[in-house]
Parts: C-alpha cells; sequence; structure tokens
C-alpha cells in the first residue's frame, strides 16, 4: 500500500491549484448551478470563492464546500438525501457546447455521516479503494480543518471485463476521497466520474481533472 503524509495550510494548497479557476469559470447567467432551483437554493452567493466555484452549504448545515459551477444536484428521493446524521448528493455536470468539445462530463457521489468511529471510515476507505482504486494506492493529505485520504485511478471494459489501471501510466477517469473530521467523529466521501460522451474512451486532461478534484475535496469543511 502506498502512503504519503504531509502538512499543508489549505490557503496553500489552493493557491497551488493555480489556473482551476479560470478553467472552470462560467458565465454566470449560463451556470445551472445558478438557474436550477433547487441547486441554487444550498448556494451562497456573498461567500467568496476561485472562480468557477460557489460556496455550498448542505441541508442540515453538517459541512460547506465549493460547489464547481456548471453542475446540479440530482432532485430525487433515490438521489438526494438529507438527515442531521446522514446526507447523501448526487451533482451531475450539464452537457454544454464546452463539454461536448472536450469528450466528457463530470459526476460526482458525496456522502456526509457523523456520529461515526475510526473503524467505520477505515471500512469506508476500505470499500473506495476496491471500487476505484488501483492496487490499494492512495495519499493522506493533513490539512488544519480535516484528514484527506485520495487515489484515482483509469477504469475501461476490455471485452466484458472490467479492468483498472494505474493512473502514473495512464489518465485517470475515477477520483475518490475519504475527508475525516480530525475528532474522527464525521467523515465525507467523494466519488468523482469522469463519463465520455461516446460511453467507450476519450481523451482526458488529466492536470485539469486532478486539479479540480483537489480543489473541491480540500474546500469541505465541517459545520459541527
Amino acid at each position: 500500500m502506498m502512503k504519503k503524509g504531509i502538512w499543508i495550510p489549505i490557503v496553500v494548497l489552493i493557491a497551488l491549484g493555480g489556473g482551476v479557476a479560470m478553467a472552470f469559470a462560467l458565465n454566470g447567467s449560463d451556470d445551472i448551478a445558478l438557474t436550477d432551483d433547487f441547486t441554487s437554493s444550498f448556494l451562497d452567493p456573498e461567500v467568496e470563492t476561485d472562480d468557477g466555484f460557489h460556496y455550498f452549504q448542505s441541508e442540515k448545515n453538517n459541512f460547506s464546500m465549493w460547489f464547481p459551477a456548471g453542475y446540479y444536484i440530482e432532485d430525487d428521493p433515490v438521489r438526494y438525501e438529507s438527515k442531521d446524521h446522514f446526507e447523501f448528493l448526487n451533482i451531475y455536470e450539464e452537457e454544454t457546447t464546452t463539454s461536448k468539445d472536450r469528450g466528457y462530463t463530470g459526476y460526482i457521489q458525496l456522502t456526509y455521516e457523523n456520529n461515526v468511529s475510526e473503524h467505520e471510515a477505515k471500512i469506508q476507505l476500505q470499500i473506495l479503494l476496491e471500487d476505484l482504486g488501483f492496487n490499494d494506492q492512495y495519499e493522506e493529505l493533513q490539512t488544519e480543518n480535516a484528514t484527506i485520504y485520495y487515489g484515482s485511478s483509469y477504469y475501461t471494459l476490455e471485452g466484458k471485463r472490467g479492468v483498472t489501471y494505474d493512473p502514473a501510466t495512464h489518465s485517470a477517469n475515477q477520483y475518490f476521497a475519504l475527508v475525516q473530521s480530525h475528532d474522527a467523529k464525521e467523515f465525507i466521501t467523494v466519488d468523482y466520474r469522469i463519463l465520455c460522451d461516446d460511453y467507450e474512451s476519450c481523451e482526458v486532461n488529466n492536470e485539469r481533472e486532478s486539479r479540480f478534484f483537489d480543489t473541491l475535496i480540500q474546500s469541505i469543511r465541517f459545520q459541527k
């Protein structure tokens, strides 16, 4: 198992993300995050974020994060759930001219849980590794707000069999993270997948997607 631990203030990490801001900037009037009534109800335009993101507060005030422009939350009881100790969101990127030119769209699944144990968090991390990782590889990052376990892999179908490859040799098309509060009583799992328009394969901008995912998970704050 590859494991690397470092501690860097969140402000520095976001700064290192650099060009992510302009890369994801959209015209506000065309941004589905703002025009979709359900999605926009969670956003606060008064709170400053990088361009291309909006400030998001969960329904039960369990957590906040930077919500990506161009994405919307599915308002469906099967795909959205909000309780005091559990929240579940499916977040989709809208198909636009830009995404069509790129050849793919993004999909994010996020789950929040509190009143949990460290053992439960370890089980969830193992599930993420089995579903989205490569050979149990992940990295560990300590920030002032949380401990983040994260990784990525490239998944494809070869015949009828699903095969996972090392992201060091193939551009990743799936990313995962477990963001855990320092008291280990809360955690959030994030599953980010890249969906090719032709449902087969497409050329992924690895640097862009990696920075996007890093910015997303590093922006998460626990509120309780």
